[in-house]
């Protein structure tokens, strides 16, 4: 039996009359059965109060509390986590500093912000964000998970204007060269000057006669 205050009680209480077999022992196994339970239990609501191993579906208890909403395209693990880090989220949450941060816990590495006022004055308050695409692709949900974790940790004055996606493709290129000489060779027919023919020439001659006779 694999039991942890049964292991305490024989080997560091070391009481003598439990290992051998009678009323003691049953009541000493059984007991310790339930401290086990116990502390099973006491584990397991210990986990429920922290967001980091509570289960699922305590999971939004802890995010309401701490001012964490789940986005509907934002996975468990991701809601996870950001219930955990709640402080550093509402810490960078409003700042240009903390939206490459925020947008990395998504899984969008290397986003970079374009401010629209280096080529307009007037759009001072504008903003691009240039996101590179992964190996796998971006797909609408992408752009509008992107669109929202922006939206929600931006300063309250800017004002996203563009979603920008590029992609660098590394690659080599071998160029070479092929000298070719050659002639060309026109064949016509030759005009012959003369021909020499050797040819036998056979005549023949005949004679008819035609005989006409009348009856009457």
């Amino acid at each position: 039996m694999k039991s942890t205050f049964w292991k305490f009680f024989k080997d560091v209480l070391g009481w003598a009359l439990i290992h051998s077999p009678g009323l003691i022992s049953v009541i000493a196994k059984g007991v310790a059965l339930v401290f086990d339970d116990i502390r099973e239990d006491i584990f397991w609501l210990r986990d429920q109060l922290n967001p980091l191993t509570c289960e699922e579906q305590y999971l939004p208890t802890h995010g309401a509390t701490r001012g964490i909403l789940q986005y509907p395209l934002e996975s468990t693990d991701q809601y996870r986590k950001r219930v955990v880090k709640a402080y550093a989220w509402h810490r960078q949450g409003g700042k240009a500093e903390g939206m490459p941060q925020i947008l990395q816990h998504y899984g969008y590495d290397g986003c970079t912000f374009h401010n629209c006022r280096n080529d307009d004055a007037v759009r001072w308050a504008e903003f691009k964000v240039q996101i590179p695409v992964p190996k796998h692709g971006l797909e609408v949900n992408d752009y509008s998970l992107v669109t929202w974790a922006v939206q929600e940790t931006k300063p309250a004055r800017s004002k996203l204007a563009a979603l920008q996606t590029h992609s660098a493709v590394q690659g080599a290129a071998n160029a070479s060269g092929t000298l070719l000489l050659c002639s060309v060779v026109t064949l016509e027919p030759e005009k012959p000057k003369e021909a020499l023919l050797t040819v036998t020439i056979s005549s023949g001659c005949g004679l008819h006669t035609i005989t006409t006779t009348s009856l009457g």
